[in-house]
């Protein structure tokens, strides 16, 4: 299968999905999330695939949703609730897609996995992380929220709060503590790893796979995870589009400067805390 910014394969009964955007660590734009939807729809229709591996080309899983202005990136700020709303609605229905699909999806954190990247990979069945992993979800650094909102699903009250009103990142091991992976394995057998829990996933009965992981779902579906999803759109539609002095001052350098100008003044402030 061919893609640009998707590499497609299949072995055996296992399909491949890599982010291949390395020169920009993976960074999500629009042309990638529609060959990720394009392969899950592939995916869902093909009965000999049994489970999916998703991992990053490079040294990152994924840096986030890409936010230079070359790549197409524009700061939301300024932007009609509506188009906003269908913006995060887009990205939305694309990490779902994962969520629904009838086959197990297992996240190889292979390193970077932040932002919208981290919720990509709390949205997988399976996670398991490199020993060279970091996560987080940095987005209120940048004024912009989490689409999806798992991280509370995952990682509980406590914690969740913290990283996402600090925007801190954390190790591979820490993410493994407080459950945002499955466990860390050293970063030259994190595809051995995920392949023989694909393999193991592959001898069961796809129907009982199948139910298996619906029934997993419900259960986090009837804890309120939709109607948080669905909350937390309205939510993030207004504080994305909102201005305030950090956020017009963060937005004028990555205009002025460049993106990178921009992150580095962000992640200044934080230095020394």
């Amino acid at each position: 299968m061919a893609f640009e910014c998707l590499n497609y394969e299949r072995k055996d009964a296992t399909c491949y999905l890599t982010l291949n955007r390395p020169d920009k660590l993976n960074a999500l734009n629009a042309q990638l999330l529609g060959e990720l939807r394009d392969a899950l729809e592939i995916i869902e229709l093909d009965p000999e695939i049994r489970v999916v591996i998703l991992t990053g080309a490079g040294r990152a899983f994924s840096a986030g949703f890409d936010l230079d202005r070359g790549s197409g990136g524009v700061p939301p700020q300024g932007d009609e609730p509506d188009v906003r709303r269908r913006h995060l609605k887009s990205h939305i229905d694309t990490f779902m897609m994962v969520w629904n699909l009838s086959k197990p999806v297992i996240a190889a954190v292979n390193g970077f996995a932040l932002a919208g990247a981290c919720e990509l990979v709390q949205i997988c069945d399976i996670k398991i992380a490199s020993d060279r992993a970091v996560l987080g979800e940095p987005e209120i650094r940048a004024g912009v929220g989490p689409p999806l909102l798992i991280t509370p699903f995952s990682v509980g009250l406590a914690r969740s709060k913290e990283l996402l009103l600090t925007g801190d990142t954390i190790d591979a091991h820490e993410a493994a503590r407080i459950g945002m992976v499955s466990r860390v394995v050293p970063h030259d057998d994190l595809m051995a790893e995920c392949e023989k829990v694909a393999r193991k996933i592959s001898l069961l009965s796809p129907t009982g796979v199948k139910m298996t992981k619906i029934s997993v779902n419900r259960a986090l579906e009837g804890m309120g995870f939709l109607s948080a999803i669905n909350h937390n759109l309205e939510l993030m539609t207004h504080f994305d589009i909102t201005s305030d002095p950090e956020q017009d001052e963060f937005n004028t350098i990555s205009h002025e400067q460049g993106l990178r100008a921009a992150l580095n003044w962000r992640d200044a402030r934080f230095k020394d805390l």
